[in-house]
């Protein structure tokens, strides 16, 4: 949960600097940029865009602290990721 926290704090600061700059593409911006990175740090620990080579690692000789490892990484990943993204969803709507 502290990276959901994080990811609010993040969301939170974007929104502030659109409403105080009055610029609201910023703060989709920002916002958005701070998503799709949370969202690709999780694809990545993920072992999705590890492409064929990367998959051998996700059978069923893969140690449980292994597995469990990864499996918080992307959920941490995606857990930041979604405050951002709906906070630029949110600016892309006040604009």
């Amino acid at each position: 949960m502290k990276f959901f926290g994080i990811g609010i704090v993040t969301a939170a600061i974007s929104l502030l600097l659109g409403y105080f700059l009055e610029d609201w593409n910023l703060a989709f911006y920002i916002a958005g940029a701070l998503g799709i990175i949370g969202v690709l740090w999780a694809l990545l620990f993920s072992g999705v865009l590890k492409g064929s080579g990367g998959m051998e690692r996700m059978t069923s000789s893969e140690r449980r602290k292994e597995s469990a490892r990864r499996s918080g990484r992307m959920r941490n990943g995606f857990l930041f990721a979604l405050p951002n993204l709906l906070a630029a969803i949110a600016a892309m709507w006040i604009f």
